[in-house]
């Protein structure tokens, strides 16, 4: 998830992040995806307003995995061009208007345009479309009549993959990621620390251009990667070369990581973790959090980062409370980190889920730091969660020192 954010903030999308969540629930109503048809059935009249990209939107973005379809009857005026483009909607400004994109984070924006514009009924749909094959929501009857795409293949949750593993008819599972992150001897310390599910195949999405005969016709697939993005292309392949039954992981091993264990049942059953120490995802750190309180938490972002300072102005979005801030580099000449011993519990985080805290986790377990812990997705994905998931907005506590632009 944290990459295809991080993907539309490089592409100059910044402003997106900027003021991200304190508009909610005040200039604009936010709802959880999971309630969207119960508020649409309750507001007759209503607009579907997706501002993702006019590509994404007809699922023909360059990056195949952003093409996840979208809702039926929405009118697509992209966040970048809403400014320019109110007037289109103007007949809506005194009904409801559900905005959506991807992750809800350029509908924010956009939500913030609107009220700013005048119109009074504006909901922001929290989690965006991806939230939709997340919860595993395309399967009820609402979302099966409003999800439209033009994709050959479908998507599927972790959840719902971990039920087919347990089923009686298993699904064959093709990992396309390169050989070397799917044996763990990448440079990359975070694909090294991505495992997979017991009896996956991994075929490289460059072998299986030529190789793809491998797959067998005759069983549903299901084909896993790092992020999604060429499980997405591997599935077109197949699909191009006659594959009926073809399902991509939506977003990858990375969003399997980032999920909660309580909702995707095999996680620790069925997924085979080539690291020893644990990787949370934000609400398994939530619910350890609340049952035990006496934690150090390590943030090996750069100095300038951590006060803030950072040149790139979306980066600078505070600090863990009472967070110990040693960069990754420094780490490695540093005899101790300052109030912790070996058998203190750390939680290594930075901004999202670079490979750095993956490599610092590793030396930190090497040199006996027993209870070393990774939070998947970092400080972003926290506040992410905070601002998106029912019964998480507590954790917006735990950060501090936001500035005002990014709060």
């Amino acid at each position: 998830m944290l990459k295809r954010l991080l993907l539309l903030l490089l592409t100059g999308i910044s402003s997106a992040l900027n003021a991200q969540f304190k508009n909610d629930n005040i200039l604009y109503t936010t709802i959880d995806i999971k309630e969207l048809c119960t508020a649409l059935e309750a507001n007759k009249g209503y607009l579907l307003l997706d501002v993702r990209t006019k590509a994404e939107f007809d699922d023909t973005a360059t990056a195949a995995s952003y093409n996840l379809g979208h809702l039926k009857g929405a009118v697509n005026i992209s966040a970048r061009e809403l400014s320019t483009r109110i007037a289109e909607i103007s007949a809506y400004k005194h009904k409801p208007v559900f905005i959506y994109c991807s992750h809800s984070q350029r509908s924010r924006r956009a939500g913030k345009m609107l009220a700013d514009s005048g119109f009074t009924k504006v909901f922001n749909v929290n989690g965006g479309i991806t939230s939709v094959y997340y919860h595993s929501l395309y399967q009820s009857p609402c979302f099966q009549r409003l999800l439209e795409t033009k994709n050959p293949y479908n998507f599927i949750s972790a959840t719902e993959l971990c039920k087919k593993l347990q089923s009686d008819h298993s699904p064959y599972l093709l990992d396309v990621r390169p050989d070397s992150a799917f044996r763990h001897i990448s440079m990359d310390a975070k694909e090294n620390a991505y495992g997979a599910f017991h009896r996956t195949v991994n075929i490289p999405l460059q072998e299986l251009r030529s190789n793809w005969q491998q797959v067998p016709r005759q069983r549903e697939i299901v084909i896993t990667d790092i992020y999604g993005e060429d499980a997405a292309l591997a599935a077109k392949l197949l699909c191009e070369k006659g594959y009926k039954r073809v399902s991509v992981l939506i977003e990858g091993v990375d969003r399997l990581i980032q999920s909660d264990e309580k909702e995707v049942l095999c996680k620790r059953s069925m997924y085979q973790a080539p690291v020893s120490y644990p990787i949370l995802s934000t609400t398994e750190f939530a619910r350890q959090y609340q049952q035990n309180k006496n934690v150090v938490f390590l943030d090996i972002r750069s100095r300038e980062e951590y006060k803030n300072a950072h040149t790139d102005n979306w980066r600078n979005i505070g600090h863990m409370v009472n967070a110990i801030n040693m960069p990754a580099d420094e780490l490695q000449q540093a005899d101790k980190i300052p109030g912790a011993d070996k058998n203190s519990t750390i939680i290594v985080y930075s901004f999202g889920n670079s490979p750095e805290i993956y490599a610092v986790a590793d030396g930190l377990y090497k040199d006996g730091y027993t209870r070393v812990q990774v939070l998947a997705g970092g400080i972003f994905n926290l506040r992410w969660t905070a601002g998106n998931e029912k019964g998480y907005a507590w954790l917006k506590d735990l950060v501090t020192d936001i500035p005002e632009q990014n709060q």
